[in-house]
């Protein structure tokens, strides 16, 4: 089973997080090989022969969004290149907001049977608890992309952790990509339209499972997380421990200890941003 990570952009969070995500899973010993797709090789030069890296560059991710210029079919492209490379194995995509925190047996279990695994069920789109996806919903009901209907029943799964048997993860790929092309030319509401094609494509076999209980995404609680990750790498760094050492140091950690959903209700949030508005800082100064 190959696990495999898209990461790009100049931002250091998305890259520390995706090396916190690795690691989750090399101190385990449970991947066979692990993939990181990015235009920014270097940040896991610590990883060195323990990470492929399939290098992209802004060329290939502007032509990756397609004729519709939808940015998160990045996605779907990224796992058709790694397919493309191995085809005969197991694939196991995280998004970089994640962590491995249970036993991949039931996964691995899985694939030998021919399901697909995503995160979590999180909705039906009849149902829909957000106003995207019930805009969305408006849009696609009853109708019919590549030969899958959008009715009643159909759910939205959280594309954190897109899991393929090696027997179907060329097909299902072209099919949420067809999927996904077929709705960006739809006044459908675009932001979740990876998330959904990838339901769609996988759900369609009738074999889709849940994963929530062995992989954690705490993409509702990314700023604790991040300086919790941050304080560790730092640690790493100024301890100036060598590979074995840092999985080591991984081992001591508890990643249950923070909690991967923390919401605040909208008067919160408003009163938050109100008051870092009307009481900016008194001083700022620079060197000169």
């Amino acid at each position: 089973m190959n696990l495999v990570l898209l990461s790009f952009g100049s931002k250091i969070e998305n890259h520390y997080q995706a090396a916190f995500s690795i690691l989750s899973f090399l101190v385990k010993d449970e991947i066979e090989k692990v993939i990181v797709v990015t235009d920014n090789p270097e940040f896991y030069n610590l990883f060195k022969d323990k990470v492929e890296i399939i290098a992209i560059n802004d060329q290939e991710l502007e032509s990756w969004k397609g004729k519709f210029n939808f940015f998160w079919r990045i996605k779907i492209k990224a796992l058709e290149a790694v397919i493309n490379k191995n085809p005969n194995k197991d694939l196991l995509y995280v998004d970089s907001d994640t962590f491995l925190f249970g036993d991949t047996a039931a996964i691995k279990d899985g694939f030998s049977k021919g399901y697909s695994f995503m995160h979590i069920e999180e909705e039906l789109l009849s149902k829909g608890n957000s106003k995207t996806v019930r805009n969305m919903w408006k849009v696609l009901q009853n109708k019919t992309f590549c030969g899958v209907e959008i009715n009643s029943k159909s759910a939205m799964w959280n594309a954190g952790v897109i899991g393929l048997s090696q027997q179907d993860a060329k097909k299902i790929i072209k099919l949420s990509l067809s999927i996904c092309d077929e709705i960006c030319n739809t006044p459908c509401p675009r932001r979740l339209v990876e998330q959904l094609s990838f339901s769609m494509a996988l759900n369609s076999k009738g074999q889709l499972r849940n994963c929530n209980s062995i992989i954690g995404h705490y993409w509702g609680n990314k700023k604790e997380w991040n300086e919790y990750i941050a304080k560790f790498f730092t640690t790493v760094l100024l301890k100036n421990l060598d590979y074995d050492q840092m999985l080591k140091e991984f081992q001591k950690i508890d990643l249950k200890q923070l909690p991967i959903i923390k919401k605040y209700g909208t008067t919160s949030i408003r009163l938050h941003n109100l008051i870092n508005k009307v009481f900016q800082p008194k001083e700022i100064v620079f060197l000169d």
